[in-house]
């Protein structure tokens, strides 16, 4: 699977699973530009990606600021000529518990990041790629969509709204060589789910393929380790008739 001469752009590159989506675009054969809130340790994962004589760029971005986001993807497309591929990785799970205990402020600030933020990148993003007859988008979805545990309604929720946005995008820009994914990591380790003792590399295969799809490729599907899963929940629509 190449990058080899695409532009690319990784949101929440600055650990977890954004920087090893980002490291392994990188070694792909992209330029990657490393998005996210912490300078410093996007700076870090740039002198990682430039000591494996690959290329990088840095753009801090908070992608809850929607006209921070503008900017920031106008901006590749003005320094690059163009935005190949754009990987949504950025996202938090900060309202932890039941919905009669999580305040809506608190709820709201999980899909401020986790779903506006995502559909901000798109928005921006998607006429440039639909101009130039060419766009991958990998949107960084959970299996948390489907199980609707209790405890994450904030979370679930969110990348639920991410599934449903991927199918909704994808039948949109599918005319324009657009091809518009959703794909979990899985149960990685990372600041989010630190007692797991798998590592986030093993997200990368999947986010290189997505990355990587030929013309005609699948598109509006949802995907772990390259096989595909339901988009959405299995939800029992007759419970009132029982």
């Amino acid at each position: 699977m190449s990058l080899a001469g695409r532009i690319t752009l990784v949101t929440g590159a600055s650990r977890g699973i954004g920087r090893e989506v980002a490291l392994g675009f990188a070694r792909a054969g992209a330029h990657v530009v490393l998005a996210a809130r912490d300078e410093a340790r996007l700076a870090a994962v740039a002198g990682e990606i430039d000591a494996e004589s690959a290329t990088a760029d840095v753009v801090p971005l908070d992608v809850s600021d929607i006209s921070a986001v503008r900017n920031a993807i106008d901006g590749v497309v003005a320094r690059h000529g163009r935005l190949d591929v754009l990987c949504n990785n950025a996202g938090i799970s900060t309202a932890r518990g039941h919905v009669a205990d999580v305040a809506p402020e608190a709820f709201a600030g999980v899909q401020a990041v986790n779903l506006i933020g995502l559909f901000a990148c798109c928005h921006a993003a998607l006429p440039h790629m639909t101009a130039a007859g060419y766009g991958r988008i990998v949107n960084v979805s959970s299996g948390a969509a489907i199980m609707c545990n209790p405890g994450e309604s904030a979370y679930a929720t969110s990348k639920a709204a991410v599934n449903a946005l991927t199918i909704a995008m994808a039948k949109e820009v599918e005319a324009s060589n657009v091809l518009v994914n959703a794909m979990s990591p899985g149960s990685v380790k990372t600041d989010m789910n630190p007692t797991s003792d798998v590592p986030p590399s093993e997200a990368v295969p999947t986010a290189v393929w997505l990355a990587a799809l030929p013309d005609g490729g699948p598109t509006g599907r949802f995907y772990r380790f390259m096989q595909e899963l339901p988009m959405l929940p299995d939800i029992d629509l007759d419970w009132k008739s029982r």
